[in-house]
């Protein structure tokens, strides 16, 4: 029998998914790393990246997040994120759009924070517009 550990998706709406994995292989603020069965008890901050997970029957499936944590505790997977989506759920125009008026937004002078607010915008565009080309 494959070895497997849960795994759930949890956004403040719902939770994306609920279930048994192989693995899981995310982009974390220091780096990309990946996680199996028995992995040690493990914490840190999710950057806006794609999600890919191996299920207990070999299916890959791939999450847009937008931000958020991974833990790891006693092969119990759990992923707090404030957005999550699937690829059937990206808005591709809108993501355009949003890339679009980011881009013009940081080709203007703007305020720090504004410039902080319109690079997350793209970011999760680019992020959202990539897994929807998967």
């Amino acid at each position: 029998m494959t070895k497997v550990f849960d795994l759930e998706i949890v956004t403040p709406q719902k939770t994306v998914y609920k279930g048994m994995v192989k693995s899981v292989t995310a982009m974390g603020t220091q780096g990309s790393f990946g996680i199996l069965v028995d992995h040690a008890p493990f914490i840190t901050e999710l950057q806006t990246s794609i999600l890919t997970i191996q299920d207990e029957k070999n299916a890959t499936m791939h999450f847009a997040l937008d931000k958020g944590f991974f833990e790891v505790v006693t092969n119990k997977v759990i992923v707090l994120t404030d957005m999550c989506v699937t690829k059937e759920e990206v808005n591709v125009a809108k993501m355009q759009e949003d890339k679009k008026s980011a881009e013009q937004a940081l080709g203007k002078e703007c305020t720090p924070e504004e410039k902080e607010r319109a690079m997350a915008v793209l970011k999760r565009a680019d992020t959202w517009l990539s897994l929807a080309n998967k």
